[in-house]
Parts: C-alpha cells; sequence; structure tokens
C-alpha cells in the first residue's frame, strides 16, 4: 500500500509540471502563429491533454478490454465537462458568448447525440464508429476555417522565443502527462484492489479521473495565472471532442461488442452540452451558481455509480 500511495504523489507532481510545459509551450507557439486563445485551448492544449486517454483506450482495446476502454472515455468526458469545469467557473468567471466558442459548443452538443447513437449499436467497428471519425473531420475543418478567417492579430512579440526549446518544453511536457497519466492509474488501481473496490469502479471514476487529470491541471493552472477564459473552455471541449471523436472512435479498429449502453452518463453529457449551449445563446457567463450545479452532477454520478456497481 505504501508504493502504490508514494507513486500516486509523485504522478500528480509530474502531471503538474507536465501541465505547466505543455500550457507555456503552446500558449509561445500559438501566440507566435497567430492564434486565438479559443484555438489554442482547442487544439494545441486539447489535443496534447488527450493523449494519457489515447494511450489507455488503445492499450485497453489491444487487450480486448472493451468497458475500460470506452467507460474511461466516457467518464473522462464526463469529468472533464462537470468536475473540471465546474472547478474551473468556481474559479474565474467565462464568458461563452463568442461565436467561434458558440459554434464548438453546439459541435460538442451535436457529439452527445452521435456518441448516443454510436454506443447503442451491437457492435462497435470501424463503419459504426465512422459519425464519430467524420465529426472530428468536421471540427478540424472548423478550426482551420476559424483560424483562416479571424483577422484579428494575436501576435505578440517575444525576445525569449527560441524555437528548438519551445518544442522540447511542448513535447516534453506532453510526455510527462502521458507518464503521469499512466502512474496514476496504474496507482489508482492498485490501491483500490488492494481496497477491494470493482474493476469497474477503477475504470469509470478512477481511471477516467486520472486521464482527465492534466486537464483539470492546466485549467486550475490557466485560472490561477488569469490565462484568457476561452483557452479554459477551449481546453475542455477539444479534449472532450478528441476524446470520443477521435480516440473512441479511432477504437473501431478492435471490433468490440457492445453491451448495455451507459444511458445515464450519455444523457447527462447531453444535458450539460445542452446547458452550455443554452448559457452561450443567452449571453450569460460560466460562474460559481452553474459551476456548483455542475459540481453536483459530477458527484451526484459517481454517488450513481458506486450504488449500481
Amino acid at each position: 500500500m505504501l508504493l502504490p500511495t508514494l507513486l500516486l504523489i509523485i504522478s500528480i507532481a509530474i502531471l503538474f509540471y507536465g501541465a505547466e510545459f505543455s500550457l507555456e509551450s503552446s500558449e509561445k507557439i500559438g501566440n507566435k502563429l497567430g492564434m486565438s486563445p479559443l484555438m489554442v485551448g482547442m487544439l494545441l492544449v486539447g489535443f496534447g491533454t488527450s493523449l494519457p486517454e489515447f494511450f489507455v483506450g488503445h492499450i485497453a482495446g489491444i487487450q480486448g478490454k472493451a468497458e475500460i476502454a470506452i467507460g474511461s472515455l466516457v467518464g473522462s468526458n464526463i469529468a472533464n465537462m462537470f468536475l473540471i469545469l465546474g472547478v474551473s467557473g468556481m474559479l474565474v468567471k467565462m464568458p461563452l458568448s463568442d461565436k467561434s466558442l458558440r459554434d464548438q459548443l453546439l459541435l460538442h452538443l451535436l457529439l452527445g447525440f452521435v456518441l448516443m447513437f454510436v454506443l447503442t449499436r451491437a457492435q462497435l467497428n470501424v463503419f459504426t464508429a465512422s459519425p464519430l471519425i467524420l465529426l472530428c473531420g468536421v471540427y478540424l475543418y472548423m478550426l482551420y476555417w476559424d483560424f483562416k478567417k479571424d483577422t484579428t492579430n494575436y501576435q505578440q512579440a517575444d525576445q525569449d522565443f527560441r524555437p528548438a526549446l519551445v518544442l522540447i518544453k511542448l513535447f516534453g511536457g506532453f510526455g510527462m502527462l502521458y507518464l503521469g497519466g499512466e502512474l496514476l492509474v496504474k496507482s489508482a488501481t492498485d490501491i483500490c484492489s488492494t481496497l477491494g473496490i470493482s474493476e469497474y469502479i477503477v475504470s469509470a471514476i478512477f481511471i477516467a479521473f486520472g486521464t482527465s487529470f492534466p486537464e483539470l491541471v492546466t485549467s486550475i493552472l490557466a485560472a490561477h495565472k488569469k490565462k484568457d477564459s476561452n483557452l479554459i473552455v477551449g481546453n475542455i471541449i477539444g479534449s472532450n471532442l478528441f476524446n470520443c471523436a477521435f480516440i473512441l472512435g479511432s477504437l473501431g479498429i478492435y471490433e468490440f461488442k457492445l453491451g448495455s449502453a451507459s444511458v445515464v452518463e450519455l444523457l447527462s453529457l447531453i444535458l450539460g452540452a445542452f446547458a452550455l449551449v443554452t448559457l452561450s445563446l443567452a449571453g450569460r457567463k460560466f460562474h460559481r451558481k452553474t459551476a456548483t450545479l455542475f459540481l453536483v452532477c459530477y458527484f451526484s454520478l459517481v454517488g450513481f455509480w458506486v450504488k449500481v456497481f
């Protein structure tokens, strides 16, 4: 029990510095390329913090563990939306009225319905997973189009910008996020096994939380450093879209048989995304009241998992 606990502490430290390096380097690259904070969050940081989910999902896929692969990705999206966005909203006010952000939120809502369709099929294969891959393509095209039509000059002078060092820190940060995520999953799994907690609880709660921890650290750091709130929301939306549109879609190559769909989890994702779209259309900010509601939803889902399983 001592070794897993020590690894847990080490993994958190690795994730902290990995998030710090990836956030700083992504911002420098984005600023140099003239990318908006929303673009940096959705594309660079969102993809980077999804790397733990990618490796965990495909490792489980190779081993034929469909429930762990799919459960950890759906659980990670739930943690991203309700826990991480909730914690971020307690720390900083986040406007959602930006048109580009609103478009991404609508796509995020569509992701929930596509997930419901895909995961209620009898099997996850290349054909049934294709709507998710198509949605990922739409997402990347929207990012590209927003980048092309945005005439705002976000480029900032940086006398200390050294490309080689920035790239080393960026990929080093991504590597630390992966290593930290792996260590966190392993240590949490060992602790839960020692305590006699079921494998489903481990995958749905602990593995999902472990792979979402980079997003949590990145969002808290961004809020603490008073970064543009679009970077925080963009990181969460981008990570969710990469998680389930790209990563879950790519798991179709393993041809999983699907059991009963996690209807409660999928409906929660749809309702959460709908709430964000509603706030955006109403021109309201995501802050403490809504953040508290999201946190209550997350811990209610955790209570549901523990009670049912």
